[in-house]
């Protein structure tokens, strides 16, 4: 079986013979390879990066395939958290609920066991010195046989036909829309390879809508794959140009130095002289550098626009994990519309933010479906930004009432049956659940004045 099974085209391996895996965070493997003297690549026998904790289950996978790798070596940026959450599962066994249920207890004890001692955490600059002082060939073998477990549960495959282009999703908070979406998604998808040699279940340009997060409270949950501090220490990928030692760019560069320009601060200065403005624009793609580049970035642009009293932004990223990036570029955005409302003292609309190629690898389709499963509530009920109706009978008509989502009286129309109060109100309704209410009110509305019944909304018909 040629090896490494798992991610094969993104682990660089110096040497077939080398004992030495090297893990890194967010440096990129590239730089970590270019760092190593060439007297010392003959001892390396793997480079990859780690950016979710939930890649420990193919550092094990590949490991026990793998026995001349004995020893490992952490080091890079660890922007994730990823790699201090390695050192903890190593030190106190600590996270195994995220190991795929496929690796038996006893081996993953193996592994601590082995790794406990034989890992080793250091810095970037000190790969050379440490390296120099090792032998050239292994002198430890931790495993005796090779062992390949069991390929992860996945879901059943089902296809379900779709609109196929241009998905819309709204609600308040970022983790109740993150559960529609993994559920559209999994439902609607097309299944189809990816870049990275691996499936991947994929919808074409989902719009998903926030409009009630305060990003300095954000509401999290603890079936989240990540938490506040890691939000933390991600959000200066976005809030500030920074860029991080081994790391190329980050999406903050781009928008606050690109070629020395503060997008950010040109788009705010922007809507300061001019409220009614299309072009507060910031880009993050380079033409230049970006054209054919593996390593291009994921969000492209981010549109200001203000109208009435409120700023509204909307994002674009042509290429969206949505069970493992999704959540947390989401609410790292909003993080930037609340900066950029500040500066201009109004308050912040809602977060478009609009994802291309909306995809769940197949690694995650087991795991995003049993989120769906455990934490979805079955009726998604959200109020219609269009409004609401109220549902009469009057003077031998249905009489349909119609309101603003802060229950200010709009228009009303009217019929004698629910057909005609369909065709009259059916452009001011945009939920779907809205819909099949209002079609079950009018239904039983017609039949309460065919029969000369009572009838009120929300109440069932008493026959």
């Amino acid at each position: 079986m040629p090896w490494p099974k798992f991610y094969n085209n993104q682990i660089i391996i110096p040497s077939a013979e080398g004992y030495f895996g090297i893990i890194t965070g967010w440096s990129k493997k590239e730089h970590i390879n270019d760092l190593i003297s060439p007297e010392n690549k003959n001892k390396i026998g793997a480079i990859g990066q780690l950016y979710s904790k939930e890649g420990i289950n193919y550092i094990i996978r590949n490991l026990f395939l793998n026995p001349k790798i004995s020893q490992l070596i952490v080091t890079g940026k660890d922007l994730s958290g990823s790699l201090k959450f390695f050192q903890d599962f190593l030190n106190t066994g600590k996270g195994q609920d995220v190991l795929h249920k496929e690796i038996p207890s006893d081996k993953i004890q193996q592994f601590i066991d082995w790794f406990k001692t034989n890992t080793h955490f250091i810095a970037e600059e000190e790969l050379n010195n440490f390296l120099i002082q090792k032998p050239i060939t292994n002198q430890n073998v931790w495993l005796n046989e090779t062992i390949d477990f069991p390929d992860q549960e996945q879901r059943e495959k089902i296809d379900f036909p779709s609109e196929e282009i241009c998905f819309r999703l709204e609600d308040k908070k970022i983790v109740d829309l993150w559960l529609k979406i993994l559920d559209r998604v999994l439902k609607f998808g097309v299944n189809k390879m990816s870049q990275y040699s691996e499936m991947q279940r994929e919808l074409i340009n989902v719009s998903t809508i926030i409009n009630d997060e305060d990003p300095d409270n954000p509401y999290l949950t603890d079936f989240l794959y990540f938490n506040k501090q890691d939000l933390e220490n991600y959000y200066p990928q976005l809030m500030t140009d920074h860029i991080f030692e081994g790391v190329e760019y980050t999406y903050g560069s781009r928008l606050r130095n690109f070629n020395g320009i503060n997008q950010i601060e040109a788009l705010i200065n922007d809507l300061k002289a001019n409220n009614y403005s299309r072009r507060a624009i910031a880009f993050t793609w380079d033409v230049m550098k970006d054209t054919g580049n593996p390593k291009s970035p994921c969000i492209n642009l981010i549109n200001a626009l203000i109208q009435g009293d409120k700023l509204y932004l909307t994002a674009y990223m042509r290429s969206n994990d949505m069970y493992r990036a999704w959540p947390q570029n989401c609410f790292a955005l909003r993080k930037v519309q609340k900066e950029i409302a500040d500066a201009l003292n109004i308050k912040m609309g809602k977060l478009c933010f609009i994802s291309n190629s909306a995809h769940i690898y197949e690694r995650d389709f087991l795991a995003a479906s049993e989120t769906v499963a455990k934490h979805k509530p079955q009726t998604e009920c959200t109020q219609d930004p269009r409004g609401s109706f109220e549902i009469q009978i009057e003077d031998n008509k249905i009489v349909a009432s119609h309101y603003s989502p802060a229950g200010q009286f709009i228009q009303k129309f009217s019929g004698t049956n629910a057909t005609e109060i369909n065709n009259q109100i059916f452009t001011f309704i945009s939920d779907i659940l809205h819909a099949l209410d209002l079609g079950r009110e009018l239904m039983k509305a017609e039949l309460a004045l065919k029969n000369n019944l009572t009838y009120q909304q929300d109440r069932e018909l008493k026959i």
